[in-house]
């Protein structure tokens, strides 16, 4: 039988650094993978992600930047390539785009934010009477001293 030719001795990556150690190595390539454009700040904001549908799903925001955060979603509900978050307890929703997605958490790029109107309670006017009755509380009676009176 005919023998298949062998492929090249050449190592797949040519442009490589061959002369570093395994561990520099390993240190160079986590660091490269780990780089980002800013800076992130961990959280742990509770949010929800509403589909254009009107679709809600429940999720916390585990860490924000300028550009993108990482939300923490189970792995049960299906994320679209573009969504909104609703952040709880703040005036702003964001308009995401899915970058990747990993069992119970997502990576989004952050298109636009947009900042949600304050709402104002109104208070009902209380309805005060002119004059309040002052309450007697004889009926209640008096409460017994500890002390003996001698």
């Amino acid at each position: 039988m005919p023998r298949a030719p062998m492929p090249d001795s050449q190592p797949p990556f040519a442009d490589f650094p061959f002369d570093l150690t395994a561990d520099e190595t390993a240190a160079q390539v986590e660091a490269a993978l780990v780089a980002r454009r800013e800076e992130r700040t961990s959280t742990n904001w509770i949010a929800l992600i509403r589909l254009f549908d009107g679709t809600e799903i429940p999720c916390n925001v585990k860490d924000i930047s300028k550009s993108g955060a990482k939300l923490g979603v189970p792995a049960t509900y299906e994320l679209p390539s573009a969504f909104m978050i609703r952040i709880i307890g703040r005036d702003f929703v964001l308009r995401v785009n899915l970058a990747w997605r990993r069992g119970n958490y997502a990576g989004v790029r952050i298109e636009r934010i947009a900042k949600l109107p304050v709402v104002e309670e109104k208070k009902a006017p209380a309805a005060e009477p002119a004059s309040k009755p002052t309450p007697n509380y004889s009926s209640i009676g008096t409460r017994r001293s500890r002390i003996s009176p001698d």
